[in-house]
């Protein structure tokens, strides 16, 4: 886990100073690219394999829309998609991690604050429109394993009434486990479920994770969506149905 952190604060050092000298226009699809070498060593020095299975093409300029297992899911999703993540703001406070989140532009949201949902949204809007894709956890948090919580609305409002925007759900789910098969919620749950000797913080659940021997993570990524038409709980009851569909490996009829 060490070397994994060390790996990845090397990396983000030489993508903050190469974005710095590449063009403004450039430096999103460059921090994004970055981001992807940084999440595919990490994985590897942890021996996380991850599959991608999708039924349309990854399209630029769109609102993906995910499942949260753990807190390697964003780790997990980027060494396969070139995106910028959504967060809590309180990840900007943190030791090191918040500095690496930054390197690769995340969007932070003050999910207490009520006015600030109006300019996350905008936040998000504005990536779309310079033709990078957002992805977002609307749980919120991670989950147990077994079953979706409900949706936060905030990052919908950003692709309301777009005749543009796009939306894509995904859904990370666990194939094997120290090189084991594992079927259903059983992978799931073995990943959220934290050991009673260790703290159910951040630390705590990456120990455990890093725990295992190896992972094997399948990305089912459905079709793109429409987004227009509909208000931000629409849209987030759409995004949920998609990936209840992809998690019955059922994937939605694409639009």
């Amino acid at each position: 886990m060490v070397c994994a952190l060390v790996v990845t604060i090397i990396v983000s050092i030489h993508t903050s100073i190469g974005a710095q000298l590449r063009p403004e226009v450039e430096r999103l699809a460059y921090r994004m690219m970055r981001q992807g070498v940084a999440a595919r060593l990490f994985c590897r020095i942890l021996n996380i394999h991850v599959k991608v299975s999708r039924d349309a093409k990854l399209s630029p300029s769109t609102l993906r829309v995910s499942n949260h297992l753990t807190v390697l899911d964003p780790i997990i999703l980027a060494s396969q998609l070139d995106v910028c993540f959504a967060g809590k703001a309180e990840i900007a406070r943190w030791p090191v991690i918040g500095w690496i989140c930054k390197c690769y532009a995340m969007l932070l949201v003050h999910r207490r604050r009520r006015g600030k949902a109006v300019t996350f949204a905008g936040q998000i809007r504005e990536r779309l429109q310079k033709g990078g894709s957002v992805l977002v956890f609307p749980e919120g948090t991670t989950g147990d394993g077994q079953t979706l919580l409900p949706f936060k609305t905030g990052a919908f409002e950003s692709v309301k009434d777009s005749d543009e925007a796009r939306m894509q759900a995904i859904f990370i789910d666990v194939t094997a486990v120290n090189e084991c098969f594992v079927e259903g919620t059983q992978g799931r749950t073995a990943l959220t479920q934290i050991p009673a000797n260790y703290p159910d913080n951040f630390i705590g659940r990456v120990r455990h994770l890093a725990g295992f021997r190896r992972l094997d993570i399948e990305l089912r990524i459905g079709p793109l969506l429409p987004a227009s038409g509909m208000d931000r709980r629409a849209l987030a009851g759409v995004a949920r149905e998609a990936i209840l569909a992809l998690q019955r490996n059922n994937t939605p009829a694409a639009e």
